[in-house]
């Protein structure tokens, strides 16, 4: 009797192996998106506190070129050299000193630096589960398609 409940075991078995890998490869998918995300703007950031620092060298008049999006740009001057406007969130801008902002950035960045090095460690402990489950999955699979 016990024997007739196998199969059926095997199947709700089966069936729980293949959820949770599933459920694991979406994980793992939104962890790289999370990463991919973070890396964008840290990169971002660290570009903004590269033209922080080459604002910073302007004279106190300086014309140039304002990027106003998909690669058109108009021409401009820049008065103020020595304080900018940062966005700290909710379209909420704030004046701040040149020495400020890059504090700011910089701040920004390590955070997000850490929320990467967390996001590494969850992805490969889910990778780390879905190579366990793989040989599992194999071997009901072959066992199903064996019996």
């Amino acid at each position: 009797m016990a024997e007739g409940g196998k199969p059926k075991e095997r199947r709700e078995d089966a069936g729980k192996l293949v959820a949770e890998w599933q459920y694991l490869q979406s994980l793992a998918e939104a962890l790289k998106q999370r990463i991919d995300l973070a890396t964008a703007a840290i990169t971002e950031m660290e570009n903004t506190v590269q033209a922080i620092d080459e604002l910073g060298k302007l004279s106190q008049e300086t014309e140039t070129l304002f990027l106003l999006g998909a690669n058109a740009y108009a021409k401009g001057k820049i008065t103020e050299t020595r304080r900018i406007l940062v966005n700290i969130g909710a379209d909420l801008l704030v004046e701040k000193s040149l020495e400020d902002a890059r504090k700011f950035f910089e701040s920004r960045i390590e955070g997000l630096k850490k929320v990467v090095v967390e996001t590494q460690q969850q992805l490969a402990s889910v990778t780390g589960r879905l190579s366990k489950l793989e040989p599992e999955l194999r071997k009901v699979a072959e066992s199903q398609g064996g019996g």
